[in-house]
Formats: structure tokens, sequence, C-alpha cells
């Protein structure tokens, strides 16, 4: 079976402990680290840093976004 591997983030639009899912630049590290197929944001992560879905393409990732 193959499927997509995505990492979710809420892209900064609440604070947590770990970097991962308050930083759309760290999701996107740990999506190339890990050998994942993209990143899933909230819209409003992409609103806040829209130039780091340019970086996440040119980093052969995807992106996908959540609108709530």
């Amino acid at each position: 079976m193959n499927g997509q591997v995505y990492f979710l983030t809420n892209g900064g639009n609440e604070t947590y402990d770990d970097v991962r899912m308050t930083s759309l630049e760290e999701a996107k590290n740990l999506a190339i680290s890990g050998r994942l197929d993209g990143v899933v944001s909230e819209v409003n992560g992409i609103f806040r840093n829209p130039s780091v879905v340019r970086k996440i393409k040119e980093s052969n990732l995807s992106t996908s976004i959540l609108p709530f």
C-alpha cells in the first residue's frame, strides 16, 4: 500500500512546547528529515508566513492547507 504522509502543523496559531507545531519552517525541516511527502497547515499560519510555501515547494514537498 502506497500512501502519502504529511506532517500536520497549526503554523503558529497556538503555542505548543513542540516547535514543529508552531513553526512552518520547523515543520518543513521535519518533513525533509523524516522523508515525508509534505506539510499540512492551518490556513492562518500560511497567511502569517506565505513565503514559507515557496520554500516548502522548493524542497520538493507538497503543501496542503486546512481552512479552519
